[in-house]
């Protein structure tokens, strides 16, 4: 069987409600094993750069504001 890889981002809203605990938990009761994860403040460039695909859509500005306001957490997950 391969070995499936994923990115995930808890977003700053959940950070800052200490949600990250029972999200993580989530993830491995769906059958996923997190091999890395690490807290992040992204820049406004970053956030830019990473929702680029996002750029022409009205909602755009505000995502990256958001993003770029507070620390997220990124997870490296395995199946």
């Amino acid at each position: 069987m391969a070995i499936e890889r994923t990115f995930s981002i808890i977003k700053p809203d959940a950070t800052a409600r200490n949600l990250t605990g029972a999200i993580n938990a989530m993830i491995e009761q769906a059958g996923l094993r997190v091999v890395a994860q690490k807290r992040i403040k992204m820049t406004r460039e970053q956030a830019e750069t990473f929702y680029a695909v996002h750029r022409e859509r009205p909602f755009f500005g505000e995502l990256v504001e958001f993003v770029a306001a507070q620390h997220a957490l990124n997870h490296q997950l395995f199946r």
